[in-house]
């Protein structure tokens, strides 16, 4: 994430709901090679893998951001659903389809103990 000036905070927002907490996460990417050389650095990070990237940034970059979207916690927030697992629709848990317990899913015409891990 980018620093401010200040150093103190990012360049970054989440979007709060009332219930289901953050639902959206921004933030804006380092493009200042001097920052990302710093940082690299002052976290013990040796610089060669990241020299195919650091090499970009003398030739000029443009501001740029991202973003996420919890897709559960929006379908909690559109919903009104009390807890978070019943809007996960593959929910892993120990004993869960991963951890080799058998469950069948009719409506998918899916039976996890054919598959072969």
């Amino acid at each position: 994430m980018r620093l401010n000036d200040n150093q103190k905070t990012v360049v970054a927002i989440d979007v709060l709901v009332p219930k289901v907490g953050e639902l959206i996460g921004r933030s804006q990417r380092e493009a200042r090679l001097d920052i990302l050389v710093k940082r690299i650095e002052d976290a013990g990070l040796p610089l060669e893998p990241y020299e195919w990237y650091l090499e970009l940034r003398p030739f000029g970059t443009v501001k740029h951001s991202g973003f996420s979207l919890g897709f559960e916690r929006m379908i909690l927030f559109a919903t009104g659903i009390d807890n978070i697992r019943d809007a996960i629709p593959f929910p892993r848990f120990p004993g869960g389809l991963i951890f080799g317990y058998s469950i069948r899913l009719p409506f998918l015409n899916f039976h996890p103990e054919n598959l072969s891990i």
